[in-house]
C-alpha cells in the first residue's frame, strides 16, 4: 500500500513537472516581450531606404523606432501600450517639406485667398467681400492671383479702386514675386511717377507715365514695408492653422523661410514649450544680412538651448531672381514670348559671388532661389568660387566626416549648399550641380501648374532643361521635394502625383508633359522623406523607417506603391505619428 502511494505521488509530480515545462516557453516568451509605446502591425511598410525595403510592422518606444519587421516578428518581441492594426495599409516616413513658407502659408488662411480665381471679375469680387468685413482705411492684403488665367494682361490699380475706394489694398501674385496695389496703397508707399525702380525690381507705368499698380520683385517692398505687421496673436493663430494642415497631410518636418525669420522663431519656441509644435522646424536665416549679424543671431538662438531635433537654424535663404510666371526669372537669353525681356536678377554676379564666398567661409549653408538658367548659372559660379577660395582640403573629424561650423561637409568637401527651385537649367550646368555637391531643392507641383505657359516663355529648346528632376537625379544630384506653400498647396500628395505623372489634375496631357522626367513613386516618396532629411543634415535621424530613427510616420488611405497614379490625388493621411505620438487620425 505504501509503495503504491509513493508510486502515485511520483507519477503526479512528474506530470506536474511536464505540464510546467510545456507551459514555460509560452510564459517565458510573454515575460520577455518588451513593452513599448506603440506598435503598427499588419500593413505594408515602405522604409524609404536605398534598397526600397518593405516590411509589415513597426515598434515604437518613446520618440524612436525600435524595430521594423514582419507582423509575426514584432508581435513575438514587443507589446504595445497601443497597437494599431493597419489592415494592409501603407506606412511611410513622415513627409518632410524641404521648401515651405510655413508662417506665410498660415497667414494666407487668414487673408484674401485668390488662388484659383479664374477671371479678374472673380478676383475683384473676393476683394469686395473682404472690404465689407473691414472698416474704411483698414488694409486689405492677400495673395494667390494669377493673371495668366485672365488672358495674360496685368491688372491695374483702377481694378482694385472700383471695389476698394476707401481701403489700401496690396495683393501678391501666386508666386509672391509681383504685387498688385490700388491707388491708396501706392500713396501710402509714396510710389509716384517720379519713383525710381529699386535694385532688383520694376514699377510698371501706363502710357501717361503713372504707376499702374503692378510692382515686380523688390519694388513690391515699397508698399509692403508700410503695411502694418501681423500681430503676435494673428501670427499664433496662423501657425496653429498651419500645424493643423500639416497634421492632416502627414507633414512632420518643415524647412521654412519665414521672413524675417526671427519674428517666427519665438513663436515656434512658445509652441514647442507648450507641447503644440507638431512639426520639426528647420528655420532659415536671411542671406543678405552681414556675417556678423548672422553670427549674432546664431548665438542668440543657441542661448535658448532648444532641442535641435525640434527647432533649429540651418540655411541662409537668398534670392537671385524672380519667377517665370511674372517673366522676372533671370534668363541667359530673352523670353520666347517677350523678346526684349531677359528677367530681373536681384543682384550683380560679382556681388552675389562675393557674398557666397564670405558666408561659405564662415561655415553657413546657403540656399538660393534660382528660377532662370542665368540665375542658376550665377549661383553655381558663386559656389565654385567658394570652393576655390578655400585652397586646402577641409579638416576631418575622427569619424571621417568634414566639418565646418555647425554642419558636416558633402563628399566633395563642400557644405551642402542648395539651389531652391532650379526650374530652368543650362544643360552643361547639370554636371556642375553634381561636381560641386549642390542640392537641387525642387517642388514638382510647379511643373503642372506652369505647363500652361512654360513652353511659350522658354521656347522649344530651353523647355527641355526645365523642371528636370529626373535629369538631376540621373547625374547623382540630391533632389529633396517641397511644396513652396502658399505658392502651391501644402498637400504633398499633389507633389507626388506631379512627380510621377507630369500631368494636370485633369490628366493632361496624355502620357505626361515631357514624360522622360517622370519618376517612380518610390523615388518620389524618397525625395519627400530621405532626401529632404539629407538637405538639412538629418539623414541619420529621420527620413527612413529604420530602427533608431525618429518615429515620424504616416499611414496612407491608399497603397501609393500599387494604385494607378491618378488615385494619388484621392489619397489621404489616415494616421500621422509625430515624435512617437499619434497626432492625427482621419476618422476621429
Amino acid at each position: 500500500m505504501l509503495l503504491r502511494t509513493r508510486l502515485a505521488l511520483t507519477l503526479l509530480l512528474l506530470a506536474s513537472l511536464c505540464a510546467a515545462a510545456a507551459l514555460a516557453p509560452a510564459g517565458a516568451a510573454r515575460q520577455t516581450r518588451r513593452k513599448v509605446s506603440l506598435v503598427l502591425t499588419g500593413g505594408k511598410v515602405f522604409t524609404a531606404d536605398a534598397r526600397g525595403t518593405l516590411a509589415e510592422a513597426v515598434a515604437v518606444d518613446g520618440s524612436r523606432i525600435v524595430a521594423v519587421g514582419t507582423s509575426r516578428e514584432i508581435a513575438a518581441a514587443y507589446e504595445g501600450a497601443r497597437t494599431i492594426d493597419l489592415k494592409g495599409r501603407l506606412v511611410t516616413p513622415g513627409f518632410n517639406d524641404a521648401h515651405i513658407h510655413f508662417l506665410g502659408g498660415g497667414l494666407s488662411l487668414l487673408r484674401v485667398n485668390l488662388v484659383g480665381a479664374r477671371t479678374l471679375a472673380e478676383a475683384k469680387a473676393l476683394v469686395a467681400a473682404r472690404v465689407k468685413e473691414l472698416p474704411a482705411g483698414a488694409w486689405v492684403t492677400g495673395r494667390g492671383w494669377d493673371h495668366t488665367l485672365w488672358g495674360g494682361a496685368w491688372p491695374t490699380k483702377r481694378d482694385l479702386d472700383e471695389v476698394a475706394p476707401n481701403n489700401p489694398v496690396i495683393l501678391q501674385r501666386v508666386d509672391g514675386h509681383v504685387s498688385w496695389a490700388n491707388t491708396l496703397a501706392l500713396q501710402k508707399g509714396n510710389v509716384t511717377r517720379e519713383t525710381r525702380d529699386p535694385q532688383g525690381g520694376e514699377i510698371l507705368h501706363d502710357a501717361q507715365g503713372e504707376p499702374t499698380g503692378i510692382l515686380k520683385e523688390t519694388a513690391g517692398g515699397l508698399v509692403l514695408n508700410v503695411v502694418p505687421e501681423a500681430t503676435r496673436e494673428e501670427q499664433l493663430e496662423a501657425l496653429n492653422r498651419a500645424l493643423a494642415e500639416a497634421r492632416r497631410y502627414g507633414l512632420t518636418s518643415i524647412q521654412t523661410n519665414d521672413v524675417p525669420s526671427f519674428e517666427a522663431v519665438p513663436l515656434y519656441r512658445e509652441l514647442l514649450k507648450g507641447g503644440k509644435l507638431t512639426v520639426r522646424v528647420a528655420e532659415w536665416q536671411q542671406f543678405d544680412r552681414t556675417v556678423e549679424e548672422l553670427k549674432r543671431e546664431r548665438e542668440e538662438f543657441a542661448s535658448h538651448g532648444d532641442d535641435p531635433l525640434r527647432l533649429r537654424l540651418t540655411a541662409l535663404k537668398g534670392y537671385v531672381d524672380g519667377t517665370l510666371g511674372s517673366r522676372t526669372a533671370a534668363m541667359l537669353a530673352p523670353f520666347a514670348d517677350d523678346p526684349h525681356n531677359s528677367g530681373i536678377p536681384r543682384m550683380e554676379p560679382g556681388q552675389l559671388t562675393k557674398m557666397i564666398v564670405e558666408r561659405d567661409a564662415a561655415g553657413f549653408q546657403i540656399a538660393l532661389h534660382c528660377i532662370g538658367d542665368r540665375a542658376n548659372h550665377m549661383a553655381l559660379d558663386g559656389f565654385q568660387a567658394a570652393r576655390a577660395a578655400r585652397n586646402s582640403p577641409p579638416a576631418r573629424t575622427n569619424d571621417g566626416r568634414g566639418l565646418i561650423g555647425d554642419y558636416p561637409l558633402s563628399p566633395s568637401g563642400l557644405l551642402r549648399h542648395r539651389v531652391e527651385h532650379a526650374q530652368v537649367v543650362f544643360p552643361p550646368d547639370f554636371a556642375r550641380f553634381r561636381d560641386l555637391g549642390v542640392i537641387a531643392s525642387m517642388q514638382p507641383s510647379h511643373a503642372i501648374s506652369d505647363k500652361r505657359w512654360a513652353q511659350d516663355r522658354l521656347g522649344e529648346y530651353r523647355v527641355l532643361g526645365a523642371y528636370s528632376w529626373h535629369t538631376m537625379m540621373s547625374y547623382g544630384v540630391h533632389v529633396p521635394f517641397g511644396t513652396d506653400w502658399p505658392v502651391e498647396p501644402v498637400n504633398p500628395y499633389l507633389g507626388l502625383y506631379a512627380a510621377v505623372t507630369r500631368q494636370s489634375v485633369e490628366g493632361e496631357p496624355a502620357g505626361g508633359w515631357w514624360p522622360e522626367e517622370r519618376l517612380s513613386i518610390e523615388d518620389a516618396i524618397r525625395n519627400y522623406t530621405a532626401e529632404s532629411a539629407y538637405a538639412s543634415f538629418e539623414e541619420h535621424e529621420k527620413g527612413q523607417v529604420v530602427a533608431g530613427m525618429l518615429a515620424d510616420l504616416v499611414v496612407h488611405s491608399r497603397d501609393l506603391l500599387t494604385i494607378p497614379p491618378r488615385e494619388i490625388l484621392q489619397t489621404e493621411a489616415d494616421v500621422t505619428v509625430f515624435d512617437g505620438r499619434v497626432v492625427y487620425e482621419r476618422n476621429k
